[in-house]
């Protein structure tokens, strides 16, 4: 593949897109997927818009965009040093296993910056809208709020900060 990851396509009408319903369609699989699939997929992948002729009978392609939505490698290891893992209280998922969210969502015209980027597994990361769980950004760092079951205050928390952040205190044998 010269180097670049494999892809898988997906396709879906222009107007479902924007309009957020319907299916999308992998090539090779006669079953649809639904439209969350679609919408996980490129929050994880990114997309590419690909236009076809629709005058005559080639389907000749129009045009080819570029990928967008996705975070550079960089970008990446910035969120990955601040957050080191899932930023879910309690989950364990280290950063090389977690997945970028946009906090503000990129169809919202969301930037892909380190300022709306943060680390979730993959289950939190695809039940993020349905679990109760909020996220913001505040100066550059994340905080949550829990649903209402885990916190009835409904307070918003810093998310955990990089161990590197706090000083080390004094050993005991420079005192």
């Amino acid at each position: 593949m010269g180097g670049a990851a494999p892809t898988v396509m997906i396709h879906i009408n222009a107007t479902d897109l924007q309009s957020g319903r319907g299916v999308g369609w992998i090539d090779g699989v006669d079953a649809p997927i639904s439209f969350r699939r679609v919408n996980e997929a490129i929050c994880a992948g990114g997309a590419q818009h690909v236009i076809f002729g629709t005058t005559g009978t080639t389907g000749n392609i129009l045009y080819l965009g570029d990928t967008v939505r996705c975070f550079t490698a960089k970008q990446r290891a910035a969120i990955a040093a601040r957050d080191e893992g899932c930023i879910i209280p309690g989950c364990t998922t280290p950063a090389r296993w977690s997945e970028i969210h946009h906090v503000i969502p990129w169809h919202q015209h969301g930037p892909t910056n380190i300022d709306n980027g943060v680390l979730l597994c993959w289950f939190h990361h695809h039940t993020i809208n349905t679990s109760g769980w909020t996220i913001r950004m505040i100066n550059g760092q994340p905080q949550i709020r829990g649903p209402l079951l885990w916190d009835p205050t409904q307070t918003w928390r810093p998310a955990r900060s990089h161990r590197a952040n706090t000083p080390s205190p004094e050993p005991p044998w420079r005192n």
